[in-house]
């Protein structure tokens, strides 16, 4: 496959200069946002021995994330299903294989990014998480973005999107930046599983997945653009207007 980026270095465009970003509020200082985690270790153990929600009760293993400490794309799901839910890590099922298929197109490897989830605990028989389980689960989202700091923020399937764009339509919106907060953008992909029952998306994954470098150019671009003329951008919506709709319905209704 052609390279992204002509005459330049895929890997080396999306993973160069993502340390800690100027002009980004730090965790300790976010409103809402618990000062005791100061790194992705403490948060993580929280997550672990999270009681907050019902799902607490039916979890194997809660599912924090992995991957680089410093990462200039976050890669954000809706919820661990069965795998991730018996060893802990998101994203090892065959949803995973596939993520790992399409990062290796960038190049990309799962330690030069981060993967998590809009949910920690997987939700019984893979259905839809409930509203009041995304708002228990949402400080830790917030805190690893105010931790991680990433340029890009990956969102897989709908629903993910959703919680940052509630209006948007994953059909429409997906390989597309979206100007987020911070400098941070938004870039929509089709959920891994959709690619897994569909041949057409499935190639639509792999042609978005290749744009991520320019993404990471776009949000180099609003970083420098928010700091000279400080914008509102949209906060995240844990509970969108949608969630109204039948939850019942298994995650694998990701379109």
């Amino acid at each position: 496959m052609p390279s992204a980026l002509d005459g330049m270095s895929s890997l080396a465009i999306v993973t160069s200069g993502v340390g800690p970003k100027a002009g980004v509020v730090m965790q300790s200082d976010k409103p809402g946002i618990d000062p005791q985690w100061s790194s992705l270790s403490s948060l993580s153990k929280d997550v672990i021995n999270c009681t907050r929600c019902a799902l607490s009760e039916t979890r194997t293993n809660a599912v924090p994330g992995e991957g680089s400490d410093f990462p200039g794309i976050l890669f954000i799901g809706e919820g661990p299903g069965h795998n991730e839910d018996q060893q802990g890590k998101p994203f090892v099922g065959r949803s995973g294989a596939l993520l790992d298929e399409l990062l290796a197109l960038v190049p990309l490897r799962r330690e030069d990014v981060y993967i998590t989830n809009v949910v920690k605990c997987r939700p019984p028989d893979n259905r839809d998480p409930l509203p009041d389980e995304v708002r228990a689960c949402w400080p830790y989202l917030e805190a690893q973005i105010q931790l991680l700091k990433p340029r890009v923020i990956a969102t897989l399937g709908r629903h993910s999107l959703m919680r940052f764009f509630p209006n948007a339509r994953i059909s429409s919106s997906h390989g597309q930046v979206m100007n987020w907060r911070d400098g941070i953008v938004v870039f929509p992909l089709y959920h891994p599983a959709a690619g897994l029952r569909s041949t057409k998306l499935k190639e639509a994954l792999k042609e978005d997945i290749l744009k991520l470098p320019q993404a990471m150019i776009a949000a180099l671009d609003s970083e420098r653009a928010s700091q000279a003329r400080p914008t509102s951008q949209p906060e995240p919506d844990p509970s969108p207007e949608d969630d109204s709709t039948d939850h019942r319905k298994g995650q694998m209704g990701l379109l």
